[in-house]
């Protein structure tokens, strides 16, 4: 149970709980490559960023300090206390229900804690967008933080001691706010054709540069590859692609479906790109998948009995009722269906021929 009856206890639980989530929270993403998510294509052995993240964790100085902390809690409030590398890890890299019988596990609580740093209010959402908007020079990643944090509040499923983070009624505005904020910045900056070009490339530069085309699978190999030094071999890589890179040589988007193409769209898209393929040169065409869901809200339709956590619940503040967030937003049900634009590049040389096949496939 989450909260004790002795307010004492309580206390100490909370402070242990508050430095469990700030371990996590400065943690979490240690393990992402050169570049982020840009590059993780080329991971070796099925890995994945969180693979990594579990090991610099667990086996660098960074296990050391998270001990040393684990064992002055443990000397301040008691043996039961403590935080290991493993615990943050069982707490927030795994599936809770792998752990929910573990004599360590806490449930529900644990889960309640993922819930600040991996579910659809959490605060690492919270921080990149604003962040990145400040940094690429745009608005649409800015919302009302400070009315969102006031108006968080927590729901207690009836009949079960589960808690989930909720909304009081009068904060749906902020986080309809909040969730436009990320559904804007995927269409216009992380989504941007310019960017997903660029990564594109910057992903065949690195299969020249690396070795066997891949991220090392060894730690400390990994951890010598930040950013410097992969900038450092494309730079002075003599390679076809890194040479592409360096120049910012971009091929022209002469096709770009909607965010959300309908299947009549989405079929014109796949007969033109056949047609571009079979008459350019194969290193003159390049396509591009980009999808993803802004926000995965739980449908109304679902949440009856749902337990995924992407059910947000509003509190109303005079009966305190709990209702799902799509019966009160009218906005929210458009962003629930992923966004899924497709572009189809040609070199520069090739725009017209493109353009002229183009045309003839839709005059069909």
């Amino acid at each position: 149970m989450l909260f004790r009856e002795d307010l004492e206890e309580n206390k100490t639980v909370t402070e242990w709980y508050l430095q469990i989530l700030r371990l996590i929270a400065l943690t979490h993403d240690l393990g992402h490559a050169p570049f982020s998510h840009a590059s993780e294509a080329l991971f070796a052995d099925g890995k994945e960023h969180e693979d990594y993240t579990k090991d610099i964790i667990e086996q660098t100085e960074i296990a050391d300090y998270i001990n040393e902390i684990g064992e002055s809690f443990q000397r301040t409030y008691g043996e039961q206390y403590g935080i290991t590398p493993q615990l943050l890890w069982k707490i927030y890299g795994e599936a809770p229900k792998n752990h929910m019988w573990d004599d360590d596990y806490i449930w529900p609580d644990f889960m309640f804690l993922k819930s600040f740093m991996d579910g659809e209010m959490d605060c690492d959402k919270m921080d990149y967008l604003l962040r990145d908007s400040h940094y690429c020079g745009v608005s649409y990643g800015t919302y009302d933080l400070e009315r969102f944090l006031s108006t968080l509040t927590v729901y207690k499923k009836p009949e079960e001691n589960i808690l989930q983070l909720a909304i009081n009624s009068g904060g749906i505005q902020a986080f309809e706010e909040f969730v436009l904020a990320r559904y804007f910045m995927f269409i216009q900056v992380y989504f941007h054709k310019t960017r997903r070009y660029l990564d594109h490339l910057l992903v065949e530069a690195l299969k020249e540069v690396l070795p066997e085309g891949k991220y090392p699978s060894t730690l400390e190999e990994y951890l010598a590859l930040d950013d410097a030094e992969i900038y450092h071999k494309i730079r002075t890589a003599r390679t076809a692609n890194a040479s592409k890179y360096r120049r910012r040589e971009i091929m022209t988007c002469v096709r770009e479906t909607s965010a959300h193409a309908d299947k009549n769209e989405a079929r014109l898209f796949r007969m033109i790109c056949s047609a571009v393929k079979r008459e350019l040169p194969e290193d003159a065409v390049f396509v591009d998948d980009a999808d993803k869901s802004a926000h995965k809200l739980q449908p109304l339709y679902l949440a009856l009995d749902d337990d995924s956590g992407k059910e947000i619940k509003i509190i109303d503040k005079h009966t305190k009722d709990a209702r799902n967030i799509m019966e009160d937003s009218l906005i929210l049900g458009g962003i629930v269906k992923p966004i899924s634009i497709h572009r189809l590049y040609v070199a520069k040389p090739y725009t017209e021929q493109a353009k002229e096949i183009m045309a003839r496939i839709s005059a069909y």
